[in-house]
């Protein structure tokens, strides 16, 4: 099976987005947002342009949940190509309100652009652009070698060999709002090779699970776990183990921009784990 890129014409969404992460030394912190996404004419080019509007930000412990979100520049194949200039949406006001010099505001004009691109380019590929033209035998999972990061101390990472396993299954419901089973879910899961949360010492774990149109790659739900073990004793000193768990999810209502309530509708928070060990 294929999957392929084919968002309609018109294509209008509610989004809500929830952050949680959960610590063994901090606690638990959720933030969740609302907004409007629509997929725009075809431009002279070929490429098509992912407007997103009338954001509502309903809790945000998190500096960066505030940040605004960039227009995605997308290709008639489904590759992300780029943002529209920040002088063109929310985030110039954002800067022009801060009392600083020309020269640092260009420097944060540059580092806000390059933040926001890297974070608008993650989004796109974790909903579509990993995925089309991507071939599966449903039910069936795979094992492809990668590498991954793996924490070795508070700040510091080095990469390690680790495999992802994929897994589509086809005939699932879309929603709640949306039930019949016409929609694939794609589950990757990515560990260090030889690892699992069973495993003593340092660990890293991702996963993703994509529930989604397989026609068009319309998505209904994303949702993507992070879970981390990390060693913060210094070298030669007793192992001093932290956990912290990070899951952020997106659940969509399709052809409509506005009526946030309505986004309700859709059961969020049905798909959010227990993550308490």
């Amino acid at each position: 099976m294929t999957l392929r890129y084919g968002w309609p014409e018109q294509t209008a969404m509610r989004v809500m987005h929830t952050v949680d992460v959960r610590t063994d030394w901090s606690g638990r912190m959720t933030a969740q947002r609302r907004y409007g996404m629509r997929l725009g004419p075809v431009d002279e080019d070929g490429r098509r342009r992912l407007v997103v509007q009338d954001v509502e930000i309903l809790d945000a412990p998190f500096p960066a949940f505030v940040e605004p979100l960039a227009t995605s520049i997308i290709d008639a194949q489904g590759d992300f190509q780029g943002i529209d200039p920040l002088e063109d949406g929310p985030g110039q006001d954002l800067l022009d309100a801060l009392p600083v010099s020309p020269r640092k505001k260009a420097q944060m004009a540059r580092a806000l652009t390059n933040g926001l691109e890297q974070d608008a380019r993650n989004r796109w590929n974790e909903w579509v652009g990993s995925w089309h033209g991507a071939r599966f035998k449903p039910g069936r999972t795979e094992v492809v070698a990668t590498t991954m990061s793996v924490g070795t101390g508070r700040k510091k990472t080095e990469e390690v060999s680790a495999e992802e396993r994929l897994r589509l299954d086809v005939g699932v419901p879309c929603s709640e709002a949306d039930p019949e089973p016409r929609c694939a879910r794609l589950k990757v899961v990515r560990e260090p090779v030889g690892q699992t949360d069973e495993t003593p010492g340092r660990y890293a774990h991702v996963e993703l699970e994509l529930v989604t149109d397989p026609a068009t790659l319309l998505p209904y739900s994303s949702r993507v776990i992070r879970m981390d073990r990390v060693n913060w004793a210094a070298e030669g000193d007793t192992p001093d183990y932290h956990e912290a768990v990070h899951v952020e999810q997106h659940t969509f209502l399709h052809g409509v921009e506005g009526a946030p309530g309505q986004v309700a509708s859709v059961g969020f928070g049905q798909f959010m784990p227990t993550l308490a060990k």
